[in-house]
Parts: structure tokens; C-alpha cells; sequence
């Protein structure tokens, strides 16, 4: 019996310590890193934490509504040739609408706070079904906030479960085990123990050990892989989506499908996060069973985050953006564009606000010119330039995520922009400032890669730009795009990476075309055509032209609310044209306070 006791003792410990090296592994993977690449920019570090608003979004209506781009859809030829596509074809396309320029029509549930979300991952709650809800998905645009997320969501969870200062707890114990997926190197024949393991315990009955604790205490874990989309992998459902048992060999890509189809530990808890593109690319058993949208921070959230970032004149900026650039306000809600605005500002906290979001972008790239870590300012000019050819060819191929061999064939050398780039595996966290990756490279948000395209565009020769602006401007994959053109064409600059040659034709050209695709519809009515007007309205607002605001005859956006940022659209051209005929809206504004 003694010897029985012995042996089960010395099990326990070795557990034990086993999943502490797990659990602590987390706790350092999920320290807040919020301005860890802006040290430099003279921000404040906050002392608090502020989330995201969360919403559970059904899982039929995110794969049937919104969130489907147009052209991943069978669609009509008539739907076809209204957005300049002359073949009948289903796309595979990666591109989304983010967060801030454009609105998800998804049916969502109340907002939960993230203490629900965390009641519902521990258990303790009753927020998400815990029977049906295995698999949770974090899902949302770049720059939303879901590794911070997820980040807390891990350590909390440690808070609440792990392994006793005075002995091993079988009870209450829990493994929570945070693996970046950036991190997991493709490997096309491993067992599923070294995938997941491999790369945290040097020795392999470590290795072994710990994923048969997982393997035997699956309701004891939580686990948070984050980044699905940031993978140098992907899971095809025609080459990965075989069964596996937990101790066959299989690549790496159809161990982690076998592990969101909930084959291989259908009874622990399993959060992923991911943008959205990713996620609609997965087989139809891989798809999380519920999925927690990050919507953006609440008004005064937003407000407090930025006042503190700023520092003592933080107050004084944020009244002078409220009352110059109220645009910007919708902007900020989503994380990562607060962090960038206050970037911009926080360099001159007394100067003018942008006014239009075309000019935001161009301070940021102005802001990272002049980073003290770009070793080599002289040919920061140059490398903008060639990056801003790899995010049109992206956006051309509907791809948001890029290749080693995409950088090359820019002319871009990794020595050149190493400075520009976060790159793992490795602890050189350089910054991310333009763009990260891991073997595979990504704009840290879409948006930063639609205006890079659009002054790729703004730079053709004029044959070209005409000939682009008539093929492919007002197909719905561009509208961000030609927001930023539209505003790109009419800046005044003297800056050579953003002086548009053929300035004045050009700006001839987007106004004909924008004249024109109003005029081709203006007989129409309904919601799709409201939500196209709406999108051409704001290309107007964009180029802050007079000329083309006081041509417009009307405003016509009857079959949709206005969200705040599209009523001041609407007021600004309004107020700016005093000879418009008619003004047709809803009269439903989606939020009150505008009012």
C-alpha cells in the first residue's frame, strides 16, 4: 500500500509541476503589451484596463449575413455586373469589412461585459451555453483588440484556476495553456503531443506527460490559441480535414482542425482567435460553436483610454477633435485607431485634428518616418513606395496575407524593412508599426493596407489610373479604396510620397465617376443601393471638394438608419451645398446622441 501511496504522490508532483511550467508560460505570454512598439512616441502607459464591448453573434447568421463578402457568394449576373464583374465565379477572397469604415448588418445579442465571458469560460456562468459551446471564437477585423482580449481572458482565468501553493489539487486545478499560433511552425508529419507541446518542454516525457494530463482531465483545460489568421498554415477542408486518434502522426494543419472539430479533446474548453476571413475558409465541423465579436469601445471608454494615453494635455485634445474632426470619434472606437490617432496627436497635442480620415493616414505614415528605431531614414521613402505596390497586388488578388516571396517581388529587402516589422518566432519584437508576421506578413489592419493601395493608385500614370478607376474603383471589394482615393487626388502636398502627378485631371476623373454611378442609380431604391450611395457620399466628404459637393442634386439614402459617423457626413455635404433639390433619408439615426 505504501508503495501504491508513494507512486501516487510522485504522480501528483510531477503533474504539478508540469502544469505550472504550463500556467506560467501563460502568465508571461499574457502580460498587457498595449504600447510595447510606441514607447517612443511619448504615450503613458495606462494603469487600468478598459475592454471592448462584446456581442454573441448567432453562428447562422455570421456565415449567411454581412460578414460574407459579396464576391465569395453565388450571386446573378445581373448582381454581378452591378459591381463590375463580368464572369459568373465564386471567389475565395480574404478581404473584409473592418470595424470603423463600414457597418455589419448581423443580428447581435446584448452587449456582455467580460466578466460574463469569463463566468461562461470558467463555468461559473451562464452567459454562453457551456454544454454547446465548447469552442468559442473570438472573431473580429485587425486592430479590434482580440489578443488583448484573449490575453486577459487567459490570465484571468489562471487567477481562478491553478495548482495551490501547498500542494497539488486534483479538484480544482486547471490547466490553461495560451499558444500563439504565429509561433507554430508547419510540420507535415508530427504527433499531435509535439505540436502542442514541443516547443515548451525540452524533454519529451515532459512532452508526453503533459498531454496525456490534457488527454485524461480534458474538462480541467482551457485552451486560448490566438491568431488563427496570423498562421504561416492553413487548414484546407480538402486536404486537412481527416479524423485523427491522439496519438497519430498528421501535419500540422489537420492536428488543429482535429482539435476545433472537437475530435481530439471534445470536452475541454477551446477559445480561438481569428479575423474573419480565416474563419469562413474553415470546414464546416471546425467552425466555433459560438462566436464573441470585440464591437469597439464605449464613447466614454474610448475617451478616458485616450485622455490618459495623451498625458495632461489629453482633455484639451480630445474637446478639440470632438469639435473639429467629429468623425474621428467613431474612429477611435475600435482600439487600434485610438492608439494611432493618439499617435498622431500626442507629436503636436495644440495643432489642428485631422478633418477626414484620409488625412489620419497620411500623419501615421508621415509619424512613422520619423521613428527613432528606422535605422535607415534615407530609404524609408523607397521601401513605403515598394510596400504600397505589395498592397495593391494584395487587394487586386483579394489577399490580406503576404509571403516572403511578396515582399521580393516588391523590390523589398527583409533588411530593409526589419525595423517596420514584428517577426516571430523569436523574442525581437520590433514593432508594429506597418506590418508583422511570421514567415507570413499582414497589415496590422486592412485599412492600413487600402490606403497604402490607394496611393499606389493615386500614383499611376494617368492612362492607367483612368483605366483602373473605370474596371475595378466602384466594385464593392474597393469602396475603402476609393474613399482614400477620392481624398488622396484632392490633397494639396508638396511631400513627394504623397504629390499625386496629374493631380487636376485626375480629380476631373473622380468626379465624372462618382457623378456618374449616382446618376446610374438614382431611380433606384433599396437597402443595397442606399448602402452604395451612402459609401459614394463619403468619397465626396473624403476628397473635401466644393466643387463636387455643390454639384450633388440630392441626398438619397431612404432604406437605412444613419450610424452617427454617416449623419455628419450627411450634414457637412448638406451644409456645404445650398442649391440641393432634395434630401430623402430614413429619419432613423442608429445612434441617439447625434440628435
Amino acid at each position: 500500500m505504501s508503495t501504491e501511496a508513494d507512486a501516487s504522490s510522485a504522480d501528483q508532483e510531477k503533474y504539478s509541476t508540469l502544469i505550472n511550467i504550463v500556467n506560467a508560460n501563460t502568465r508571461g505570454k499574457t502580460t498587457e503589451k498595449i504600447l510595447d512598439h510606441f514607447k517612443t512616441e511619448g504615450l503613458y502607459q495606462p494603469d487600468f484596463q478598459v475592454n471592448p464591448r462584446m456581442r454573441k453573434v448567432k453562428v447562422e447568421d455570421y456565415f449567411k449575413g454581412r460578414y460574407q463578402h459579396v464576391e465569395d457568394m453565388e450571386v446573378t449576373t445581373k448582381t454581378l455586373s452591378c459591381f463590375g464583374i463580368k464572369r459568373k465565379k465564386v471567389l475565395k477572397n480574404q478581404l473584409r469589412k473592418e470595424i470603423g469604415f463600414t457597418r455589419h448588418e448581423v443580428k447581435q445579442e446584448d452587449d456582455l461585459t467580460f466578466d460574463q465571458v469569463l463566468k461562461s469560460i470558467t463555468g461559473e456562468g451562464t452567459s454562453l451555453n457551456r454544454e454547446e459551446s465548447s469552442i468559442v471564437g473570438i472573431v473580429a477585423s485587425a486592430g479590434s483588440g482580440k489578443t488583448t482580449l484573449m490575453r486577459r481572458l487567459a490570465r484571468k482565468s489562471l487567477d481562478s484556476f491553478s495548482p495551490t501553493q501547498e500542494g497539488f489539487n486534483q479538484d480544482s486545478c486547471k490547466m490553461i495553456y495560451f499558444v500563439e499560433l504565429k509561433a507554430v511552425q508547419y510540420a507535415e508529419h508530427i504527433k499531435p503531443s509535439k505540436c502542442l507541446f514541443g516547443g515548451l518542454f525540452k524533454n519529451e516525457a515532459d512532452v508526453e506527460n503533459a498531454y496525456q494530463w490534457l488527454l485524461d482531465n480534458q474538462t480541467k483545460a482551457i485552451l486560448y490559441f490566438d491568431g488563427l489568421d496570423q498562421a504561416a498554415w492553413k487548414i484546407d477542408y480538402k486536404k486537412n480535414s481527416t479524423k485523427i486518434n491522439p496519438f497519430s502522426h498528421a501535419d500540422t494543419a489537420t492536428i488543429m482542425y482535429n482539435i476545433l472539430s472537437g475530435n481530439l479533446f471534445p470536452q475541454a474548453k477551446i477559445l480561438f482567435a481569428s479575423r474573419e476571413f480565416r474563419v469562413s475558409e474553415l470546414p464546416t465541423e471546425a467552425r466555433p460553436s459560438e462566436i464573441i465579436s470585440p464591437s469597439g469601445f464605449t464613447p466614454d471608454d474610448a475617451e478616458k483610454l485616450f485622455v490618459f494615453l495623451i498625458g495632461k494635455k489629453g482633455a484639451g485634445v480630445w474637446d478639440n477633435i470632438r469639435v473639429m474632426s467629429p468623425r474621428l470619434l467613431n474612429l477611435v472606437s475600435v482600439p487600434v485607431f485610438l492608439i494611432l490617432t493618439a499617435v498622431v496627436m500626442a507629436r503636436d497635442p495644440t495643432g489642428s485634428p485631422p478633418t477626414t480620415v484620409t488625412e489620419l493616414y497620411r500623419r501615421i505614415i508621415a509619424a512613422l518616418r520619423r521613428v527613432e528605431n528606422v535605422r535607415q531614414h534615407d530609404k524609408i521613402d523607397d521601401i513605403i513606395f515598394k510596400l504600397k505596390e505589395m498592397a495593391y497586388r494584395g487587394m487586386m488578388e483579394g489577399r490580406v496575407v503576404f509571403h516572403k516571396d511578396d515582399l521580393r517581388k516588391s523590390g523589398v529587402d527583409m533588411e530593409d524593412v526589419k525595423d517596420l516589422i514584428m517577426k516571430v518566432p523569436c523574442n525581437n519584437l520590433l514593432s508594429r508599426h506597418l506590418i508583422e508576421g511570421d514567415f507570413i506578413f499582414f497589415f496590422c489592419h486592412q485599412s492600413i493596407q487600402e490606403f497604402l493601395a490607394a496611393s499606389f493608385i493615386a500614383h499611376m500614370t494617368f492612362r492607367k489610373f483612368s483605366q483602373f478607376d473605370k474596371k475595378h474603383l466602384h466594385q464593392e471589394r474597393w469602396s475603402v479604396v476609393r474613399r482614400f482615393v477620392a481624398g488622396l487626388v484632392h490633397e494639396k502636398s508638396t511631400d513627394d510620397l504623397h504629390k499625386v502627378p496629374h493631380q487636376t485631371k485626375k480629380q476631373r476623373v473622380i468626379a465624372r465617376s462618382i457623378r456618374s454611378q449616382l446618376d446610374n442609380e438614382k431611380n433606384e431604391r433599396s437597402q443595397d443601393l442606399s448602402f452604395f450611395r451612402m459609401e459614394l457620399y463619403t468619397a465626396i466628404y473624403e476628397s473635401d471638394d466644393n466643387d463636387m459637393m455643390k454639384n450633388l442634386s440630392g441626398i438619397q439614402t431612404p432604406y437605412i438608419s444613419l450610424s452617427r459617423d454617416e449623419a455628419e457626413i450627411v450634414g457637412s455635404l448638406a451644409a456645404r451645398n445650398e442649391s440641393l433639390d432634395y434630401l430623402f433619408l430614413n429619419g432613423s439615426i442608429d445612434d441617439d446622441k447625434v440628435l
